[in-house]
């Protein structure tokens, strides 16, 4: 068995595990590295789509490798036709620091995935404004159709990607390796790891992984059955890997939000990953014990629509609203407008959140007016592409819970130092600091001795690029 890892060491994120053995090429997760791409670009600033893969080759953002990428961006790049290299990727959940460079990758590269986080990436390429999204579908780039561009609005020539969703427990072939899929606890849903069985030994994957989340068992359940196959080599995460204290449940945070919820004579902000299910379930139960209702943004609308069933509440619950900004022309609280102009404030997806097919607002929908006529009733799902809802408004009495992990860049700095101005101008919001379990914290000790023969390492404990020929 080859190993070699091609991004995810001593950074965060960035995730690309390349496995060979006997001919058989698969990856672990393709993911953006936080670290190196912040480096080098911002919010805007951003990789220049003209340039194809030159600038993430030439800054070091993606290995370049033979074999993988699109031949749309290869081809504008003036470089010949490759053959496929890679026989299949196996990604651990949606998260970017996993899977936003899924999108250079060949159409033709077969991708395994829980159902859930193939989900998840479909709601990104939908409702994001990434010029490189295409995750589940894919429309080709730089080409001509009759002497004119080739665009996503010609829906002919919009497929799908060779996306195949496997089930909790499923075990499939690819050459000659076998690949479990194992349900793991973590932050977004539909999180999970592999084992990867050979004649050489067998590889365990854990993904990012957890034990203090409403899922929890699963990780239990994960650490059963990697011990029961005996494998050879453990991959893991290393995000503190000194720390053996499960520390807080997820549980515990929720009845913490819920007392401070009680305390709150105002509306209540609470600062939290955009995606984090399990964190929004936990703010969600905390309202509505208090008898508020949660406010939540459109974008978390639609993804807690799409995935249906595999989240643990839905859009039809009474205590779920959702908050309808002033867009464009900011025409949703003027009177004596149609609902037809109203909606052009908006993108498509996000018109069927705000009106009935009558005309009339929906019944979950809220304006900025209703929160700032009535905040005792509210807590607020907030982040910073959000924040500027405070103007509007107008919090008084209110508290601001930050649920979400401490600054780890110098752009996160930034971004906090923003928060804290916005905060503070015009009416002053108190601030609670609320530090609940974040990610893989204090999970890794769970792992040790494992990997009965053999070694076990984490991708940040390796060299980038390090190859390592590991048998017998």
């Amino acid at each position: 068995m080859k190993i070699k890892i091609l991004g995810g060491e001593k950074e965060i994120g960035g995730n690309k595990i390349l496995l060979e053995h006997k001919g058989t090429k698969i990856l672990l997760d393709f993911g953006m590295s936080f670290s190196k791409f912040g480096k080098y670009f911002s919010e805007f600033l951003q990789p220049r789509k003209c340039a194809g893969l030159t600038d993430f080759f030439e800054l070091d953002l993606l290995p370049d490798k033979k074999g993988f990428y699109r031949q749309d961006y290869l081809t504008h790049m003036d470089r010949p036709k490759e053959s496929r290299e890679i026989d299949a990727v196996f990604l651990s959940h949606a998260h970017a620091d996993h899977t936003q460079f899924i999108h250079f990758l060949r159409f033709d590269i077969p991708i395994y995935s829980t159902e859930a986080t193939k989900t998840i990436l479909g709601c990104l390429e939908k409702t994001g404004v990434n010029q490189f999204s295409d995750f589940v579908t894919t429309c080709p780039e730089f080409k001509f159709h009759n002497k004119t561009r080739i665009t996503r609005r010609m829906k002919d020539f919009v497929q799908n990607r060779n996306f195949n969703v496997m089930k909790p427990y499923e075990t499939i072939k690819i050459g000659s390796l076998e690949i479990k899929m194992v349900p793991v606890d973590h932050s977004l849903p539909g999180s999970c790891g592999y084992i990867i069985y050979s004649d050489e030994g067998n590889l365990v994957y854990t993904g990012d992984i957890r034990f203090h989340g409403y899922n929890k068992n699963l990780s239990r359940k994960f650490v059963e059955l990697a011990k029961e196959a005996k494998p050879k080599w453990l991959i893991s995460e290393g995000t503190n890997i000194k720390d053996s204290n499960d520390g807080e449940s997820e549980e515990g945070v929720k009845n913490t939000i819920k007392k401070l919820v009680a305390k709150a004579s105002g509306v209540v902000f609470v600062e939290h990953p955009i995606r984090d299910i399990d964190r929004v379930r936990s703010i969600f139960e905390a309202a509505k014990e208090n008898n508020r209702h949660l406010v939540i943004n459109l974008k978390m609308a639609y993804m807690i629509r799409a995935l249906g069933n595999l989240c643990p509440f839905s859009l039809n619950e009474k205590s779920i609203k959702i908050l309808i900004p002033r867009k464009r022309w900011g025409l949703i609280n003027k009177s004596g407008i149609n609902s037809d102009e109203i909606e052009k404030d908006y993108k498509k997806w996000e018109r069927e959140f705000i009106f009935k097919p009558d005309g009339n607002k929906a019944d979950n929908a809220i304006t900025c007016e209703d929160i700032r006529t009535n905040p005792k009733d509210y807590v607020v799902s907030m982040n910073m592409w959000e924040i500027k809802q405070i103007i509007d408004i107008r919090p008084k009495d209110a508290i601001w819970i930050k649920s979400s992990c401490e600054p780890f860049c110098d752009e996160m700095e930034f971004d906090e130092k923003r928060k804290m101005n916005w905060r503070s101008a015009g009416t002053p919001i108190c601030s609670e600091v609320l530090l609940g379990p974040q990610g893989m914290r204090n999970c890794l000790w769970r792992f040790v001795g494992i990997a009965s023969t053999g070694i076990s390492f984490s991708p940040r404990q390796l060299r980038p690029g390090a190859s390592l020929r590991l048998s017998g």
